[in-house]
């Protein structure tokens, strides 16, 4: 099987976990308690919903600072399913901003903490320091992401999860 056609089978699960991630983060504060500590993640600034038929494709993007996502679960109601999310993240005290896309689960545009290291004490250090950050930063997701592939696959998924994600798209009515 060729690597785009096993992408085209399984790219559903991104689309799921980007939606599940914004579900998360409206109604729990985007806060996931894992081994090694608390990470928050949620969505902020841009989501892009996607619709595919045989009339072709439809996006829509919204932006903002004050970011009205109500529109965007109607649009979720339309059939539309979320392809791209900008997203922040804070691991510790460090905090980092990037997009996340679905289809690839690319780590788009990543914005690290400022990197403390003073270059006239230690040149070198300043690169580790930023590699330690981007590693920190694709841990946590990668942590994430298994949390939610273990959920995916239980029964809890049919039996509470999926509900309450239709259940708070519907609320978009009131």
């Amino acid at each position: 099987m060729l690597l785009i056609e096993r992408v085209k089978e399984t790219e559903f699960l991104g689309r799921e976990f980007l939606l599940w991630l914004w579900y998360n983060s409206e109604v729990n504060g985007g806060t996931y308690k894992l081994e090694d500590g608390d990470i928050e993640l949620w969505v902020d600034k841009k989501i892009v919903l996607r619709h595919d038929d045989d009339e072709g494709t439809e996006k829509i993007v919204f932006t903002g600072d004050n970011l009205n996502l109500k529109e965007a679960r109607f649009a979720l109601m339309e059939k539309k399913q979320v392809t791209e999310s900008q997203l922040r993240l804070k691991v510790e005290e460090n905090e980092y901003s990037f997009i996340l896309d679905s289809e690839w689960m690319n780590i788009k545009t990543l914005k690290t903490p400022k990197v403390k290291q003073d270059i006239k004490e230690d040149p070198e250090g300043i690169f580790y320091e930023k590699i330690f950050l981007i590693e920190q930063a694709i841990s946590a997701i990668d942590t994430i992401y298994g949390e939610f592939i273990e959920l995916r696959l239980s029964p809890a998924w049919n039996d509470s999860v999926k509900s309450a994600l239709l259940n708070w798209i519907s609320q978009v009515k009131e």
